[in-house]
């Protein structure tokens, strides 16, 4: 059965992701509505004046095209451990340090960029990208854009000559620093297999080509019950 794409654009700008989505997952491509990932990894953070790695885990849990929640303990040595939680819900942006009551974030850039990371985490799947309120473009023979018509932004899929995901890239806020800098996503082309889904082997984000966080995934849940009160971040709200 052939890939049946919803999404609108360019004819060449289609094919580039027909071709993507079919390497990926040959002509059985999984459907996204909901989705957990567990993760262990490392990221680069700042330690007094320094910077280093420190072990991370990270759990993403999405409700596309417009929620995501994630929530992350670094673990650096000697000192306590960090935990934070950011979330998205379609319409509003909050943040939870340690303990105590959410934060809600009003400032739009930082909503903005939230909404853009978003979009840029769910290109990695390719799938998200194939429906109907997304636009594609061509940038160039390997290169294209998609338009999510919903939250209003686009992210830039790198492929390579075999039609596998070399990088995605999005203009966004890194929220570490508050600039204005690229964020690239790459994806190793060895995939592994968890609930059935196939997932690169490891993910590195990079800031203006910085390396700042490489995440192996541990586990994945495909369309699992998520609440929406998972990403107003209520009370007591969670997830099996």
């Amino acid at each position: 059965m052939p890939v049946l794409l919803l999404a609108r654009g360019d004819k060449d700008a289609r094919e580039l992701l027909k071709r993507a989505i079919e390497a990926r997952y040959g002509h059985r491509p999984p459907a996204f509505d909901t989705l957990r990932i567990d993760f262990n990894g490392r990221a680069n953070t700042k330690i007094g004046p320094l910077s280093t790695w420190v072990p991370v885990e990270l759990t993403t849990q999405f409700l596309l095209p417009n929620a995501m929640r994630w929530d992350f303990v670094a673990k650096p040595v000697g000192v306590p451990l960090r935990r934070g939680t950011e979330s998205y819900d379609g319409k509003v942006l909050r943040s939870l340090r340690g303990t105590g009551k959410p934060d809600v974030i009003s400032e739009q850039e930082r909503v903005d960029s939230a909404r853009r990371r978003l979009w840029a985490i769910a290109a990695l799947l390719l799938t998200p990208l194939g429906d109907h309120f997304v636009e594609l473009s061509t940038v160039d023979d390997l290169v294209f854009k998609a338009k999510n018509t919903q939250i209003d932004t686009d992210v830039e899929i790198h492929l390579k000559p075999n039609f596998w995901i070399d990088f995605v890239t999005v203009t966004c806020l890194n929220p570490d620093n508050n600039r204005v800098e690229q964020l690239k996503i790459t994806a190793q082309q060895k995939l592994i297999e968890k609930d059935d889904l196939l997932l690169p082997e490891k993910i590195t984000m990079l800031w203006n080509d910085k390396p700042s966080v490489e995440l192996e995934p541990q586990e994945a849940r495909n369309n699992p019950e998520i609440p929406m009160t998972v990403f107003t971040l209520n009370a007591g709200a969670a997830t099996e």
